[in-house]
This record gives structure tokens, sequence and C-alpha cells, in this order.
């Protein structure tokens, strides 16, 4: 009798085991499928982040080096304008406008396909009878809507028209180290305004003081060795380069006023960039040098491909940028423009050989300077409002 039970527990003991052997087996077998799966999805993302980051920082080199062709292969020239800044500014923003309603048409057909209920004689009935009376506004609340798209519209236009104008009265490499030294009118602007949570502490101003060195050094060597510009003119380029940068200061705080209204990214650049469009060409043919651009492109057809080139990087551009923010957070896209700026002076220098005095380098390291240290800054800035988040969110769990 007890062999007997001896026998059946050893049999049930076995029987056990070999479910336990089972179970971890096929628990071993799910984890490593969800192992492949994540190991599979972190190297998708990782393909997604580097492509994009390739298209962001190719098609940004690519319309800083179309651009200044644009000058270098067309300034000869005695008909060329001096207006064609605007001109391009008019493409850019064209440009930008057809590519958001592009977006805008494709996330609407894609989240909300046609059904048949869409079809339904019913359904068209009572949309044709709700029409006349649903989402009507007077004329006071449409404009109250629209003005602060018509001031982030003059706003964009000074930094991108302004910025190009200034090609005819200084060297193009001091319109892109100027347009990096933002930090400076920024920290201004947002102390005026009362944006600044907090004071800002050394390392920003360190950044601030560096980038405010090498931009002056690096005009004040453009001006001492630019022999074929007058004084006068390179003062006015440097004068609507700093007007551009200043501007570039305020863009971000109406942006983020607009969206606070829950209005969406791509409808934001839509009505911003057809607003700059008609501003630029009422503006240009009341004037009549939007004529003269055109005559001077038929004239020269080279120089439309060097325009719609321009339209075409940009959007490409923007578009990379914002998906980049969305896949690899800000810090990692703001990283990626960081070194596309330097890049685009390395490229100028070699595409476009220019005389590079030892001011021009010491200032160009000077602006590297600054634009790490402000980077670093803002990492550290953001690490330590994560971490506060994180022991924030331990103390209510706690409490």
């Amino acid at each position: 009798m007890c062999l007997g039970n001896q026998i059946s527990s050893e049999k049930s003991a076995g029987a056990h085991d070999k479910r336990l052997d089972t179970t971890n087996h096929h628990r071993a077998y799910i984890d490593h499928q969800g192992h492949a799966e994540r190991q599979r999805a972190r190297g998708l993302k990782g393909i997604k982040v580097a492509a994009l980051s390739v298209g962001f920082a190719g098609s940004m080199l690519i319309f800083e080096l179309v651009t200044e062709g644009l000058w270098a292969s067309f300034r000869q020239f005695d008909d060329f304008p001096q207006s064609i800044g605007l001109y391009l500014a008019m493409f850019q923003f064209l440009f930008l406008a057809v590519g958001a309603l592009g977006v805008k048409v494709f996330k609407r057909c894609r989240a909300r396909p046609i059904s048949k209920q869409d079809l339904a004689p019913e359904a068209a009935e009572e949309g044709r009878h709700e029409q006349p009376t649903a989402g009507r506004k007077d004329l006071r609340q449409v404009v109250r809507e629209w003005v602060p798209y018509v001031a982030l519209s003059i706003l964009v236009f000074l930094s991108t028209g302004l910025a190009n104008q200034s090609v005819n009265h200084v060297p193009y490499v001091l319109k892109v180290v100027f347009k990096s030294s933002k930090l400076m009118p920024t920290m201004l602007v947002s102390t005026l305004m009362g944006n600044s949570e907090s004071h800002y502490n050394a390392m920003e101003y360190g950044a601030a003081v560096c980038l405010c060195l090498g931009t002056a050094g690096f005009a004040y060597g453009s001006g001492s060795h630019d022999t074929g510009r007058p004084l006068w003119s390179l003062l006015y380029g440097c004068f609507l380069l700093m007007t551009a940068v200043l501007a570039d200061a305020f863009i971000p705080n109406a942006q983020q006023k607009v969206m606070a209204q829950r209005v969406s990214p791509e409808d934001l650049m839509l009505r911003t960039n057809i607003l700059g469009t008609g501003l630029l060409l009422a503006m240009m043919a009341a004037t009549g040098e939007l004529y003269t651009c055109v005559v001077f492109t038929m004239a020269h057809p080279a120089a439309n491909i060097n325009l719609v080139l321009c339209g075409i990087t940009l959007f490409t551009a923007v578009f990379c940028m914002t998906s980049l923010v969305n896949a690899a957070g800000s810090v990692f896209a703001v990283t990626i423009g960081t070194a596309r700026k330097g890049a685009s002076v390395v490229l100028s220098y070699l595409i476009f050989p220019k005389e590079l005095t030892s001011v021009h380098a010491v200032s160009l390291a000077s602006v590297a300077a600054g634009v790490v240290l402000h980077e670093y800054n803002s990492q550290r800035k953001k690490r330590l409002l994560r971490l506060q988040g994180v022991f924030n969110r331990g103390e209510v769990k706690e409490g």
C-alpha cells in the first residue's frame, strides 16, 4: 500500500514538473517574442529618426546653398532686382501654404473616410437644412479671429523677408551667423513680456555674451575685408538682420498664443502663409517690384529653379522638423538644427570661396561656444524638470 502511494506521488510529481517545464517554455517563448517585437519597434523608430534627421538637415543645407547661389550666380547681371529677397520670401510663403493645405487634406481624408451614411439622401437633406443656421459669424468675430494671424504673418515677413533682403548688403554667411544668435533677443523679449518664470543663470548669460561677441566680430571682419560694398550698405544689412532676429524672438510667443485656442499646426501654417503670400503680393505689385522680378526671371529662367527649390526644400525641412520633434523630442531636434547651421557655414566657404580671416575664425568659435552652452543648459533644465515631475508624482502617491 505504501509502495503504491509512493509510486502514485512520484507520477503526479513528474506530471507537475512537466507542466511547469511547459509553462516555463511558453513564458520564455512569449518573453522572446515580446523582446523581438520591442527590438523591431526600436529599430524602426531609429530608422525613422535617422531618415527625418537626414531629411531635415539635407533639405536645409540645400535650401541655404540654393539661396546663396541665387545671389552668387545672378548678382552680376545689370537687371538683377534689389527686391529679389522679397520675391523669394513670397515663394517661401506660397510653398509653405500649399504644403500645409496638402497635409491638412491628407489628415482629414485619412481620419474620416467617406461612408455610405455620408452619401445617403437623408444625411444630405439634414445637412442642407442645418447649414444656413450653424456656425454663422458676424464680421467682428471674423476680424477678431484673423487678427492674430495677421500679426504673426507680419512677424514672419520681418524675419524671412528682411533676412533675405540683407544678402544684398552683407555676405550670406553673415546672415547664417546672425540667425544663429537668437538667444540674445529671445532673452530680452522674454524679460520684457514677463514670460521668464525665473531669472537667467550664469550659463545663459555666458552663452549670450559669446553670441554677442562672435556676431559682432564676424560682422566687423566681414566689413573690414569686403571692399566691394560701402560701409553704409554693410551697416544697413546688419540693421535688417538685427530686425529679423528680433522678430524671430516674438514669433514663438505669438504662435503659442494662437495655438492656445486649439488651432492645429497645419491650420496655423496655412493661414499664416496665405496671409503672408497675399501681403507680399500686394506690396510688391503696388510698388512695381513684382513686375521687375517677373521680367528678370523670364530673362533668366535658371533663377526660377533656385526659387522653386527654395520653396520645396523649405517645406520639406519644416515637415521633417515637426515630425522629428514628435518622434525624438525637441532637444534632439534642436541639436540636429544646431549641427546643420555649422555645416551650412562650412559648405558656404567650400562651395562659394571667400576670405576666412583670423577674426572670422575666432568669431565663429565664439558663436559655436555660445550655441553649445545654450543647448547644454536647455537639456540640463529639461532633465531637472523631468526629475522634479517624477518627485512630485511620488509625493502625491505617498500622500
